[in-house]
């Protein structure tokens, strides 16, 4: 298994021959108003708190999901990043047998592969309309095996949302099966308050994966957390090792609270969404560029041509997107783009019209 992710310009100028210079990366999915301005008020003063240890369980990083969402602290397990927490859950939820919704981020099978889970994907084709009732259907397949399945909601790469109906009445008529969400894009959408699953009303069945690496643009920081009922915390706190949240992060997620944040929130809701709408309109009527609908901030495209061609000619015009033919379930040639500044994105257009 290959394990690819994006932001690595280098191997392709290698794979290309091309010498490196710098680009404008739309292969990272990370907000494009960078850290809010509250973490860069307060960069200096990190700097006097980095001799200290920080709490054994990331207690900045649950003062976050206290106040931003409600949340008693028992319902969070901090970790660094939802990527280790990936890893976690996939070795401490007891199954045997894992679906996966797929294509999907790499990560989920990886995990699972290590943690020695049968696999069972579910394929979705990202450019035929799926019903959820097709979907539901393949879960119940599914489930003649499986003891949970990964979903990730928005869905990396193709950006799509399976509803709260539907995951609600799987939690409900599948009430001894796992359902692991990952909800690392939940706050690019629009309507995140009413999507979302994290809430101390969570059923006993369904585990959370949120992160506070895309939308707060804070990758470095590496910040995130599990959700779920207090039993299920217990559960996966007893197999994870400590001191994995650093005092950057527990400090900078303290302050992801403020008034200002929220503003800085809003702002990000409303960029992202007009610079979607446009960013696919024009897409669309670019010749033998496809894309697929989304909900986030990313897109992804299949292109009925030669990728490698294209994403050299990207390159030499200091352009990088994600390679995407790594995702199992992706037949064809697809690339997924990360929505950047209007700028940005319309310099982006003009380079694709040109090709």
């Amino acid at each position: 298994m290959k394990h690819i992710h994006g932001g690595d310009p280098s191997h392709y100028f290698v794979k290309f021959g091309l010498s490196e210079k710098e680009v404008l990366d739309f292969s990272v999915n990370i907000n494009p108003l960078g850290p809010p301005q509250t973490v860069k008020e307060i960069w200096n003063e990190l700097f006097s708190k980095v001799h200290l240890y920080p709490s054994i369980d990331g207690d900045g990083v649950k003062e976050f999901y206290r106040k931003k969402f409600g949340l008693p602290e028992e319902f969070v397990l901090p970790g660094n990043g939802s990527t280790e927490l990936i890893y976690l859950i996939a070795r401490t939820i007891p199954t045997k047998a894992v679906a996966i919704i797929k294509p999907s981020y790499f990560d989920y099978e990886r995990a699972c592969i290590l943690a020695e889970k049968q696999i069972i994907s579910i394929y979705i084709d990202p450019l035929i309309e799926n019903t959820e009732y097709k979907l539901l259907e393949k879960i119940k397949k599914a489930f003649l095996k499986a003891d949970a399945i990964w979903i990730g909601r928005p869905n990396n790469p193709t950006g799509s949302v399976i509803s709260k109906d539907l995951i609600l009445f799987t939690a409900k008529n599948f009430s001894n099966k796992w359902i692991i969400l990952d909800e690392a894009f939940i706050q690019f959408l629009d309507d995140w308050k009413e999507q979302t699953f994290i809430s101390a009303d969570i059923p006993e069945n369904i585990l959370v994966l949120h992160s506070l690496t895309k939308f707060y643009a804070i990758p470095g920081i590496r910040a995130g957390a599990l959700i779920s009922r207090p039993e299920n915390i217990r559960l996966a706190l007893s197999k994870k090792e400590p001191w994995t949240v650093n005092i950057l992060a527990e400090e900078i997620s303290k302050r992801l609270v403020s008034v200002s944040v929220e503003e800085y929130e809003a702002e990000t809701r409303n960029l992202i969404s007009k610079e979607r709408k446009k960013l696919y309109n024009a897409l669309l009527n670019i010749e033998r560029i496809t894309p697929v609908p989304s909900n986030t901030n990313f897109i992804l495209c299949k292109y009925d041509g030669d990728l490698d061609s294209l994403l050299r000619y990207l390159l030499e015009n200091r352009i990088y997107v994600r390679d995407c033919r790594n995702f199992d379930g992706l037949k064809g040639s697809f690339f997924r783009i990360g929505i950047r500044m209007p700028q940005e994105n319309e310099l982006l257009i003009s380079k694709l019209i040109s090709y």
